[in-house]
């Protein structure tokens, strides 16, 4: 593999020694960030897009971590010949990693799915999840996070460089990277879209040309950074993300999308989690609400358990997450009116994970909310 030619940059930033810092083996997050731009790709304009997102993400690794606890490569791949499951497994096999480091992979290009499950869609051929999966697993890390943001759009265009984007790295991880990466232990698979869905960008913007990157990554850091100072665990991060990737969609695409002219129109983009620690189980309550009749009004909130689903509740309008309280009431589920608890209770056996409620607040009127529900 070549690494000059493939436009892989590598940034070993070396510990210094135990004297110096206290601590004889600090845990390394080991953080592989690719973006496939190759001709065979066909971005477009779009290209801007992969780029600013892969800039962004290796920003924020290096806003979260201290730089001798980071292996930061970030593989562009901008020829086809590079575009392949062997330069990425490759770059996967080089790491060397401790029992008590983590490791992020993360890739923005185009991906598909086929009898054997998802798989990353390179130039010179297909790289299934599941194999990415079992290689990063090879390593025996701590943690082992696999986060992709895919979709099949097609288009003809020219290339693009993202901005550099110079950031300051702290002296110790912030509280969000330590409790994701290193105080966790276990396996993250997380994509952009759930089945059957596509991955879309933000709008091309004129006025700078370009656009700002995906739906999805865009969803990812901007959490990030508001929670950077804070422990959150992984459930934190997918409910969060989810919340705001479905809502951006409808922001952008409020007719819908499509990949390709003729293709069926999307109406939404979930994001979707094969795996992560503590992640709930299917099973019991969705919401944590506990209702009753209001008569000719909806159903009224009587109860809401203690970190649950509806504890952390995304308002809309003001961009922020609140819990449902009592005394609020439902008057519409996903658009369609609730007149009593029966007919809230089989709109949420009915619904998609992510459910749009309007609540009557006695304080604030009529507000919107997103909940992303036990399963």
């Amino acid at each position: 593999m070549n690494h000059l030619n493939a436009s892989v940059w590598v940034v070993w930033l070396t510990c210094l020694a135990p004297w110096l810092t206290g601590t004889a083996s600090a845990q390394v997050l080991h953080a592989i960030v690719v973006g496939d731009v190759s001709p065979s790709a066909g971005w477009g304009k779009y290209t801007s897009a992969v780029a600013m997102d892969m800039a962004l993400v290796s920003s924020a690794i290096t806003e979260n971590m201290p730089e001798r606890q980071v292996n930061l490569v970030r593989f562009e791949i901008s020829e086809d010949e590079y575009s392949s499951p062997a330069n990425l497994l490759e770059t996967v096999n080089e790491l060397t990693v401790g029992p008590s480091d983590a490791i992020l992979f993360y890739f923005t290009g185009h991906g598909s799915v086929d009898d054997q499950g998802q798989y990353l869609a390179l130039a010179a051929g297909k790289l299934h999840r599941k194999d990415l999966l079992s290689a990063l697993l090879a390593k025996r890390a701590r943690m082992v996070a696999l986060i992709t943001d895919c979709c099949n759009t097609r288009s003809d265009g020219y290339l693009y460089a993202a901005p550099y984007i110079e950031v300051t790295s702290p002296r110790a991880p912030t509280p969000l990277f330590k409790s994701l990466f290193l105080d966790k232990v276990g396996v993250v698979d997380i994509t952009s879209s759930s089945p059957g869905e596509s991955a879309f960008f933000l709008p091309y913007q004129e006025d700078p040309p370009g656009s700002p990157g995906s739906i999805f990554t865009t969803a990812w850091l901007n959490w990030v950074k508001q929670e950077k100072q804070s422990a959150r665990s992984w459930d934190d991060l997918v409910r969060g993300v989810s919340l705001r990737v479905h809502q951006s969609f409808r922001d952008f695409y409020p007719k819908g999308a499509t990949i390709a002219k003729g293709a069926p129109i999307q109406t939404q983009q979930n994001v979707f989690a094969f795996q992560y620690p503590d992640m709930p189980a299917h099973e019991g309550p969705r919401t944590g609400l506990v209702v009753r009749d209001f008569p000719g009004r909806g159903a009224v909130i009587t109860d809401v358990t203690q970190g649950s689903p509806a504890t952390q509740a995304f308002l809309i309008r003001q961009d922020r997450f609140v819990s449902l309280k009592p005394q609020q009431v439902i008057v519409s589920v996903n658009g369609k009116t609730t007149l009593n608890t029966a007919a809230v209770g089989e709109a949420i056996r009915q619904s998609p994970q992510i459910m749009r409620l309007s609540v009557r607040d006695p304080m604030q009127g009529t507000i919107e909310v997103l909940v992303r529900m036990k399963y």
